[in-house]
């Protein structure tokens, strides 16, 4: 896939089991086939790293010592941050920074659906299924180009990891 614009719309799958030990998220398109893969590791300064067709195109980095939850993300196109909005009955994130500053990202509830918009444009719309033994989302790219794409992709890499330290938590409660 080229910088430059994509075909048509897709469906990208995002799928990963919350208590994987691998650290692996993989995002497949429509066909089933791996579109790209983020890795990482579990440490007190976990780097994610998100590969598409084995080359590496971004990094995403939990920011330690924040007000709010606030992610690193350094793709090729310019960094940028994610921060996630306090105090809001739905989860939201926002984009601070770069090419998408003010992208929003905003989920229901229940997590089972969210959408992500640049300056009044639908850039995805996702939708997630409850009783799966995977936590999984389909996601339906509208965006234009392999940049807004890769927005997306690190936006649900980032919700995945933000519900996996939830999930951590809860079990550390117990």
């Amino acid at each position: 896939m080229t910088a430059a614009s994509l075909d048509a719309p897709r469906t990208l799958t995002v799928a990963n089991k919350l208590l994987s030990l691998r650290g692996e998220i993989r995002v497949e398109d429509g066909s089933g086939d791996t579109a790209y893969v983020a890795k990482g590791q579990f440490a007190f300064f976990p780097t994610w790293r998100v590969y598409r067709s084995g080359a590496e195109v971004a990094t995403i980095r939990r920011k330690v010592l924040a007000i709010r939850p606030t992610w690193l993300v350094h793709p090729d196109a310019g960094d940028f941050q994610i921060r996630r909005k306090l105090l809001a009955f739905r989860r939201r994130y926002y984009a601070v920074g770069g090419a998408h500053d003010g992208a929003t990202l905003t989920g229901n509830v229940f997590d089972l659906s969210f959408q992500v918009q640049l300056q009044g444009r639908s850039l995805a719309r996702a939708s997630g299924r409850i009783l799966t033994l995977r936590d999984q989302h389909s996601v339906q790219i509208l965006a234009a180009s392999a940049e807004d794409e890769l927005l997306v992709v690190t936006a649900m890499v980032v919700l995945q990891l933000e519900r996996r330290d939830e999930a951590g938590q809860h079990r550390d409660e117990d």
